[in-house]
């Protein structure tokens, strides 16, 4: 007797919303996961390749062999997984057009798609969304990000930019065209004060699966930096060699901030200007009322994504100690690491270095 098409939970996003924290978690628990019959195929790399397959994109100018042809192999194994119920999750997939939406329903025709979308509130996204742009090798600064978000509302109705990803209402209407609304779940991020595993519990009610036996202790590997690093990191994007290849700037540069162990104190952390709060605060609204007036599933609380007046601050000009102090914290972080073998590899760091002293630095 054949079995049924399983059930496929796109989980889409968008960036900075605790993907890579589910993601993980998913990854470690296969058998927890199968005891439930769900599967979360492969690696979280490969749903990457898939979903930027499927869109067509490369990742930092660079061309992975790997992405050729991955969304309709990966298609083809979720539908031969064997299991009830199967995860697909990337962010690259929250900014989909119409046409690839299509192409993704199609390669997975005739299981039944769930769409998951998580909400998180805008002052805490605006600073995450810039920092993360920084760490793929963006130099705007954020306050040339934050005039570019808020201040131009002809950009925010056609979806691009900030908002391509962003904005619920805009996204979750893409998919809606040929997503059945019962079938899309709206998964609203928990504020810091909540319990640890709120959103694993709330992703979970998504998939209608029981959160209790799963080993929740993994690294949360895309955490926030510090203003002072976030200029620093800044500062180098614009200093490095602009044929430095995208695998080695994920390897030198990019996993090395992932990882400072000294995050300093919450003060230190970007804020959104008091300014902007007005602005941010009519959209939050805007986006709140849509939501609950839309046929879609929500899991959590709508007023998660109502800023905390601590999300709002000045942020004033990095004086230069600082600055120093974050650049000091990730060359001794670099220095302690262990040696690697690679002669190749250790003579590429050196020239870097030298190619780097060349230039400007405060671009």
């Amino acid at each position: 007797m054949l079995r049924r098409p399983p059930t496929v939970y796109l989980h889409i996003g968008p960036p900075k919303t605790g993907t890579t924290y589910l993601q993980e978690v998913l990854w470690r628990n296969e058998r927890r996961l199968s005891e439930q019959d769900v599967a979360f195929p492969r690696r979280p790399l490969d749903h990457f390749r898939a979903a930027l397959d499927l869109r067509g994109l490369d990742f930092g100018g660079y061309e992975d062999p790997e992405t050729d042809g991955a969304w309709d192999s990966f298609s083809a194994e979720v539908l031969a997984c064997g299991k009830d119920k199967v995860v697909v999750s990337h962010e690259v997939l929250a900014a989909a057009t119409t046409e690839q939406v299509s192409r993704a329903l199609a390669s997975l025709s005739p299981a039944d798609v769930h769409v998951v979308y998580g909400a998180r509130d805008l002052a805490r996204q605006l600073p995450a969304v810039w920092q993360e742009s920084l760490k793929n090798r963006r130099t705007r600064p954020y306050q040339q990000f934050l005039k570019t978000a808020l201040k131009r509302p002809r950009r925010q109705r056609r979806g691009v930019g900030f908002w391509a990803a962003q904005n619920p209402l805009t996204v979750l209407a893409r998919w809606a065209e040929q997503v059945p609304a019962d079938r899309i779940h709206v998964m609203t991020i928990p504020q810091r004060s909540a319990a640890d595993d709120t959103l694993w519990k709330r992703f979970c009610a998504v998939l209608g699966i029981d959160p209790s036996g799963f080993d929740l202790n993994v690294a949360r590997s895309n955490t926030s930096l510090t203003q002072a690093e976030a200029e620093v990191l800044r500062r180098l994007n614009a200093a490095l060699p602009d044929d430095l290849p995208w695998p080695e700037y994920e390897r030198l540069i990019k996993r090395r901030f992932n990882t400072l162990a000294d995050r300093g104190a919450d003060g230190e952390r970007l804020r959104v200007p008091p300014r902007y709060r007005g602005k941010v605060r009519a959209l939050t609204l805007r986006i709140q009322a849509g939501l609950a007036a839309s046929p879609y599933d929500v899991v959590g609380d709508l007023d998660d994504l109502t800023p905390l007046d601590d999300a709002f601050g000045p942020v004033r000009g990095l004086s230069a100690t600082k600055a120093a102090d974050a650049a000091a914290t990730l060359l001794a972080t670099v220095l302690t690491e262990a040696p690697t073998t690679a002669d190749a590899r250790r003579r590429r760091i050196l020239e870097l270095g030298r190619r780097i002293r060349r230039r400007r630095f405060d671009r």
